[in-house]
C-alpha cells in the first residue's frame, strides 16, 4: 500500500511541474495564408515559411505599417515575399501592398514580409540581425 501511495504522489508531482505540450504550441486563431506560404508546427510553436522552399519568413523593424523600407540594395539580401498571382487577394491576416517600385508584396497584419537570401531551411540565421529583423510568427 505504501508503494502505491508513493507512486501516486510521484505521478501527481510530475503532472504538476510539467505543463501540457499542447498549451505551448496552441494553433493560431486564424490559419488562412497565401498559396506561397505554409504554416508549420514546430516543437512548442507555429511558424510561417515560404512554400515550397520552407525558408523562414521575416519582418523588418524599420517598416511602417503597409509600407516597405527595404528597397534598393536591401531587397537583394532580403527579398520581399511576392504574390504568385497578378491579382492576389487578401486572405485572413494577409494583404497585398505596393512597393516603391510598383511591384506587389505580401504583408501580414500590415507588416511587409521578407525572406533572407542567405538562409537555409535547417538553420535560419536572420532573426535579430542589426536588431531590426525578426522571424514572422503568428
Amino acid at each position: 500500500m505504501r508503494t502505491l501511495a508513493l507512486a501516486f504522489f510521484f505521478f501527481s508531482f510530475l503532472l504538476s511541474v510539467s505543463p501540457p505540450a499542447a498549451a505551448a504550441g496552441a494553433q493560431p486563431r486564424k490559419t488562412e495564408h497565401p498559396s506561397n506560404v505554409a504554416l508549420l508546427e514546430q516543437p512548442g510553436r507555429w511558424v510561417y515559411v515560404h512554400f515550397p522552399s520552407n525558408l523562414r519568413l521575416y519582418v523588418y523593424g524599420k517598416d511602417q505599417p503597409g509600407k516597405s523600407a527595404c528597397n534598393v540594395g536591401c531587397e537583394s539580401a532580403w527579398p520581399p515575399l511576392t504574390p504568385d498571382e497578378m491579382d492576389a487577394k487578401p486572405v485572413g491576416d494577409w494583404t497585398v501592398i505596393a512597393r516603391a517600385n510598383g511591384k506587389k508584396q505580401w504583408a501580414y497584419k500590415n507588416q511587409p514580409v521578407y525572406l533572407r537570401f542567405h538562409d537555409s531551411m535547417e538553420k535560419p540565421i536572420g532573426d535579430g540581425i542589426d536588431g531590426v529583423w525578426r522571424f514572422l510568427e503568428p
